[in-house]
């Protein structure tokens, strides 16, 4: 096969991928199964999942490697992972849920959570959801201070107030708090444009 016909051939097999994805996509898909032909492998991830967003754009996918082996078997394709609506991905049996978008489809998957220091708590934690230890939201964090202050017997002591959506929190600085290991609301954003863009328009093969 020339270099010329395994360009077009590729172009085809993306276009097509792609076309798949997009009618998935603008029927309702809201999650995603990876190895769906796996029941013992199969994840579920929400569509802007970071694990999953790699395997959306499938022109980027099809390496050099994956280009030859194409070349000698005009057969060959790539897994692509199943779009799935809300109402067919809760009817799923026999799947894991993503630890890192964290779908919670059924309501009553634990919230991943991270542990750290109350001193540990920086201004990059703004937009994070502040957690008790068993994953019950306290809100979404606005603002983190360190404040001193005076002690009921007159010695000065630290505390860390975190200010949240519901209410503000006072922890004394070793004192461990938690929060939901996912991303922000900004970032969620962010990659929602990113999955309309390409699946969500006119479809176009990813260039």
């Amino acid at each position: 096969m020339s270099p010329l016909e395994l360009d077009a051939l590729v172009d085809q097999v993306v276009a097509e991928e792609s076309e798949a994805l997009h009618e998935s996509f603008a029927g309702g898909a809201e999650f995603a199964v990876t190895r769906m032909e796996s029941p013992r492998h199969r994840v579920l991830h929400r569509l802007e999942c970071t694990v999953l967003e790699p395997a959306l754009d499938r022109r980027a996918i099809w390496t050099d490697a994956r280009r030859t082996r194409l070349a000698a078997d005009r057969r060959y394709r790539l897994a692509m992972p199943t779009l799935l609506t809300r109402e067919a991905a809760q009817q799923l049996s026999e799947v894991r849920a993503c630890k890192i978008c964290w779908p919670n489809i059924h309501r009553r998957d634990p919230a991943p959570l991270r542990r750290l220091r109350a001193l540990g708590l920086r201004e990059t934690h703004v937009g994070r959801v502040l957690s008790t230890e068993s994953g019950e939201s306290l809100g979404s964090i606005n603002r983190v201070a360190a404040s001193t202050g005076a002690d009921l017997f007159g010695r000065s002591s630290e505390a860390i107030e975190v200010v949240t959506s519901s209410r503000a929190y006072f922890y004394e600085p070793a004192e461990h708090v938690y929060l939901w290991n996912l991303p922000t609301d900004a970032e969620v954003i962010e990659r929602k444009t990113r999955l309309f863009r390409r699946l969500g328009s006119a479809l176009m093969p990813v260039r």
